[in-house]
């Protein structure tokens, strides 16, 4: 299996996550440290203040029912003060028009029924105690402790609608979760999304629950409590060594596709076949190119960067699977 030159800075990338957990002891589900900041955001659901430019951005969302990554992906972004707990999220949607936004109302879990992102937090690790916050597009939100939606919080939420995303903002009160956060605490975290868009309702998480459903605490990532922004974070850490990691996969799934293609016998196929596989598998190329160029452009800490690359990747090696696929058949069939 060939690595593009410089592969080691993944490997780098991954040890430096190793380091920037171990003290927290987070095992090896998911990971998300939360920035503490001094200027919090303004809830208008636009994301646009200095704190979310600074904050980390994850994804890597993964289907709950029909697995494995979601074909809409979402990204989100967590900050905190003394007093409250912020979350920016970005619902990547190419069918904008179809957003389902039905409930207007707060306080009733039919909102879960649109498009919308539920949140859940489990302040103390050694309760089973967890609480659970959604909203739609339009601002609409519920929350409960559990199941029971007589339990309310103090927060406020926002929305907004954009061209290829939707976008989410919101502020929780730390005193509403009976825990203030502080530097070095460790909470369980989970962010999900319910996508309507698309016709068929998609689930999806970001931190696997294993076919469990959302209300599954036993699954649930965890949220860091970090110190203030400056230099390169060790939330922004933790995130780009996630996405190395992804890249080698990828990397590893491509690399196999296009081996088979490069033994394949294409001349066997017919002209139209043909030019498909190789239209594949040169778009296969070019994204290795990609992790090639961001690697030896030295910017490994770039999570926009890596984002783009694993997304191109994803792709491209979901198309040339494919295209080995319908190959082997191909072959089978004229072996015959």
């Amino acid at each position: 299996m060939a690595y593009p030159q410089h592969s080691m800075a993944p490997l780098l990338l991954l040890s430096a996550l190793s380091v920037a957990t171990h003290a927290a002891d987070l095992g090896e589900g998911r990971v998300y440290e939360a920035m503490h900041v001094t200027q919090p955001p303004t809830v208008d659901g636009k994301l646009t203040e200095p704190c979310w430019q600074q904050a980390a951005k994850t994804d890597e969302f993964t289907r709950v029912i029909r697995g494995p990554i979601a074909p809409q992906q979402t990204l989100f972004q967590v900050v905190y003060d003394d007093a409250r707990l912020y979350i920016g999220v970005t619902c990547l949607e190419p069918k904008p028009q179809a957003i389902r936004a039905t409930v207007t109302a707060n306080d009733t879990a039919t909102v879960m029924g649109d498009d919308a992102v539920e949140l859940f937090l489990r302040p103390d690790l050694n309760a089973p105690d967890y609480y659970q916050f959604a909203a739609n597009s339009v601002g609409a939100h519920y929350d409960a402790k559990a199941f029971d939606s007589s339990w309310n919080a103090d927060w406020q939420v926002a929305a907004s609608v954009g061209e290829g995303a939707w976008y989410l903002e919101g502020a929780i009160s730390l005193a509403s979760l009976g825990r203030f956060g502080v530097p070095g605490a460790t909470w369980g975290f989970n962010l999900c999304r319910d996508r309507s868009a698309g016709g068929d309702t998609e689930w999806s998480a970001w931190s696997d629950t294993k076919g469990q459903g959302f209300h599954a605490p036993e699954r649930f990532g965890t949220l860091v409590f970090g110190g203030a922004g400056g230099g390169v974070s060790r939330g922004l850490m933790i995130e780009c060594a996630r996405a190395a990691q992804v890249s080698i996969g990828l990397e590893a799934r491509i690399n196999d596709a296009l081996k088979l293609v490069k033994e394949a016998r294409l001349d066997r196929l017919d002209g139209k076949e043909r030019q498909d596989i190789q239209a594949r598998a040169k778009v296969a190329e070019a994204s290795l190119q990609g992790l090639r160029d961001l690697l030896n452009a030295q910017s490994v800490m770039d999570l926009a960067a890596w984002l783009r690359v694993n997304s191109a990747m994803r792709k491209a090696a979901d198309d040339l699977d494919d295209a080995a696929w319908d190959l082997r058949f191909a072959t089978l069939l004229q072996e015959e």
